[in-house]
C-alpha cells in the first residue's frame, strides 16, 4: 500500500511542500550552521502554485529559491551512486527538471522568473488566456463618472519608475493644487512607488494620509476619518493594503490610479467607491477617474479593458 509519513527528515523525503520565505530561511539557516543544503540539488519537478498570491508576499523569495535548486553536493550523505543518474553527476540536473508555474493572470514579474529558469532541455510552454472586452473588470464599474486611460511615455522599462513620478508631478499633482482639488484617493500598486510618491508629496508641502500594508490600525482609522472629513484632501492606498485588507475608503470624490493594479479586480472595486459616504452637498457630480499606464503594463491592462481596447490602447497614436 502507499503511506504518507508527514514532516520527514529533508533527505528521506520525496515530496517537499513549503512556502518560498520559509524555504530560504531554513536554507540560510543551515548555511549559518554550515550543515550542507544538499537535499535541494536532485529536485526533479519544481510545482509553483498560487504565484499571484506570491506576487502579494515577496516574489525575490521565489527568485532566491531558484539560485539554492539543483547546485552540486557537498558531502555524498550515503547516497549510493549506482543509483545516481548521469547527467547529474555532470551537473546538469537543472536542464532535467520540470518546473511548473501557474497564476489566475500573467505578470511580467512571473514570466520573466519562467523564463529565466525553465532550463529543461525539453523546451518551454506558455499558456495564457486572453481576456475578451466583455469579461474585462471595466464592466464590473457601477459608479457613473468619466474614465480617463492615461498613457505615460517611457524610455525604457529601467526609467518607466521615473518617468511616471515625472508625469504625476507635472500634471496630475499640479492640476490638484490649481484646482484645491479635495477628496482625492491615489491607488498605489507596489510599496516601492509608494515610497517614491510619499517623498514627492512631502518635498511639496502637500497634506495627505496614507492606508498601507505596514500601516496600524489606529493608524488606518485615524486617516480614513480625517479624509472623509475633508482634513487631508489626499489619501494614498497601496495595492497590499487593499488585498490584505479589502478596506472600503469613504469620502472619495477622485480617484487617481497611479499605476495598473495587477489584479483586476482592484480597478472596479476602488472605482466603486466614488462617492461612498458622502452627503448631497459634497456629490456634486463632478467626480472622476484617472488612469495612468505604460506599455509595459499591456498585460495588466488587458485584464482591465479586454485585448482589442488594450492593443488599440498600447499602441494607439493618441496617448
Amino acid at each position: 500500500g502507499i503511506s504518507v509519513k508527514l514532516y520527514s527528515d529533508f533527505y528521506k523525503s520525496d515530496i517537499i511542500v513549503t512556502s518560498p520565505l520559509a524555504l530560504k530561511a531554513a536554507v540560510e539557516q543551515q548555511e549559518d550552521e554550515n550543515t550542507d543544503v544538499d537535499y535541494l540539488s536532485s529536485i526533479e519537478i519544481c510545482f509553483v502554485g498560487y504565484s499571484d498570491v506570491l506576487l502579494m508576499q515577496n516574489w525575490d523569495n521565489m527568485r532566491d529559491v531558484f539560485e539554492f535548486l539543483n547546485k552540486q553536493p557537498q558531502n555524498n550523505n550515503d547516497t549510493d551512486f549506482s543509483r545516481v543518474r548521469e547527467y547529474l553527476l555532470a551537473g546538469q540536473a537543472k536542464y532535467w527538471r520540470q518546473l511548473i508555474i501557474s497564476s489566475t493572470f500573467s505578470d511580467p514579474n512571473i514570466l520573466s522568473t519562467f523564463k529565466r529558469n525553465a532550463s529543461s532541455i525539453e523546451g518551454m510552454v506558455k499558456l495564457r488566456r486572453r481576456v475578451p472586452t466583455h469579461e474585462a473588470r471595466l464592466v464590473d464599474v457601477m459608479v457613473p463618472t468619466k474614465q480617463v486611460f492615461q498613457r505615460v511615455q517611457c524610455d525604457s522599462l529601467s526609467s518607466q519608475g521615473e518617468n511616471r513620478l515625472d508625469y504625476f508631478k507635472k500634471h496630475v499633482l499640479s492640476h490638484i493644487q490649481r484646482t484645491n482639488q479635495d477628496y482625492t484617493m491615489v491607488f498605489v500598486p507596489s510599496y516601492f512607488e509608494f515610497i517614491s510618491l510619499r517623498n514627492l508629496l512631502l518635498k511639496e508641502n502637500e497634506t495627505f494620509v496614507s492606508v498601507t500594508e505596514y500601516a496600524r490600525v489606529s493608524e488606518v482609522s485615524r486617516g480614513r476619518a480625517r479624509f472623509l472629513q475633508g482634513r487631508k484632501p489626499i489619501l494614498l492606498y497601496t495595492g497590499r493594503a487593499h488585498y490584505f485588507s479589502r478596506h472600503t475608503i469613504k469620502g472619495a470624490k477622485h480617484v487617481v490610479f497611479y499605476g495598473l493594479p495587477e489584479h483586476a479586480e482592484f480597478y472596479s472595486e476602488v472605482v466603486n467607491m466614488i462617492n461612498a459616504g458622502l452627503n448631497s452637498n459634497e456629490n456634486d457630480g463632478s467626480s472622476s477617474c484617472l488612469v495612468l499606464f505604460n506599455k509595459y503594463e499591456a498585460h495588466s491592462l488587458e485584464r482591465i479593458c479586454g485585448k482589442s481596447n488594450c492593443e488599440r490602447m498600447i499602441k494607439g497614436k493618441k496617448t
